[in-house]
């Protein structure tokens, strides 16, 4: 006779092992990341095109509903754009109205990162910042296209590379 421990413990781990295999099992089927137990990640999911990932700065001023009006909006585009195209960037400007605070923030948007939030007044502190994760994200999506264009450039007609490729 089994134990009424030895079936406690079976089917908790029938309940917790089989989802995950029947997941993995998915996965390499369909080779979709969504399946992968554990394994979502972004990169997989943009690698995946699921989702996609952008190398332009949006810089999202937050200005909060007791704020002070010194500058139009006008004038916080005009010296966000400005401020990055001096460093050879374009940037798109949003604006998002905070209730209850006095604050006005602005905070950089590239691709998956967020930088900030910088009070207006130190908003310059993340603007390098901004730049570089930008151009890292467009040196990366180079990198893939290039690595992609290689793979189809490949000579494969030989059995070595069929053979390394599987």
């Amino acid at each position: 006779m089994v134990k009424r421990e030895t079936i406690i413990v079976s089917l908790v781990a029938t309940f917790i092992v089989l989802p995950a295999a029947l997941s993995l099992l998915a996965y390499f089927i369909t080779k979709n990341p969504n399946f992968r137990p554990l394994g979502i990640t972004l990169d997989s999911l943009t690698e995946a095109g699921l989702i996609e990932s952008s190398g332009e700065i949006i810089a999202v001023v937050s200005i909060g509903d007791r704020a002070p009006k010194h500058s139009s909006k006008s004038d916080y585009i005009k010296a966000l754009e400005a401020t990055f195209e001096i460093l050879g960037s374009g940037v798109d400007v949003k604006f998002r109205t905070v209730p209850n605070t006095s604050d006005i923030t602005v905070t950089y948007l590239v691709g998956l990162s967020r930088i900030g939030p910088y009070p207006i007044t130190q908003a310059a502190h993340g603007v390098k910042a901004a730049v570089r994760a930008e151009r890292m994200i467009n040196s990366h999506l180079n990198a893939q296209a290039k690595k992609q264009e290689d793979l189809e450039n490949t000579n494969t007609s030989t059995p070595w590379f069929r053979f390394f490729d599987s």
